[in-house]
């Protein structure tokens, strides 16, 4: 499916991954959005808000996760807000200092010249982050209901 939204971007989102760690249990996730067979999936895990549990992909005989399938205006959203943002570049933390957030994005857009690949910090990136946990959430919800 193609989004409209594309060509005014001029690229198309084939891959995002957010992994973030820190201290605090409830700012700690890693998340793969990605298409396969032109399908949106997810995975990965990301702490439930309201408990102490962390949601997480399960996994086939083979330990491969096994993905939830979002909906394309989830997938859109996340593609037009990507490239929409203005992230700062990534850069590791320094070793010196023991509380500083590890958060690391990796974009791959699909455009005219082939794929490119993005890595932003995600340390200040509120709005993005509030809208992935969203989407996890409800992709994990829904592949919990399609199995009961």
């Amino acid at each position: 499916m193609e989004n409209p939204d594309t060509y005014r971007a001029g690229k198309d989102l084939v891959e995002f991954e957010w992994r973030q760690n820190h201290r605090n249990f409830y700012s700690c996730f890693s998340l793969k959005f990605y298409r396969e067979k032109d399908m949106p999936l997810l995975t990965g895990r990301f702490p439930d808000r309201s408990s102490d549990e962390m949601r997480e992909s399960e996994t086939d005989a083979f330990s491969n996760p096994i993905p939830w399938q979002l909906t394309w205006v989830q997938w859109f959203e996340l593609q037009n807000m990507l490239a929409e943002s203005d992230l700062p570049a990534y850069r590791k933390p320094s070793p010196n200092v023991q509380d500083e957030t590890d958060s690391e994005i990796r974009v791959i857009w699909h455009t005219d010249d082939g794929n490119e690949i993005q890595k932003f910090s995600g340390s200040h990136a509120e709005a993005l982050e509030t809208l992935v946990l969203r989407i996890a959430e409800e992709a994990y919800a829904t592949s919990n209901l399609e199995t009961e």
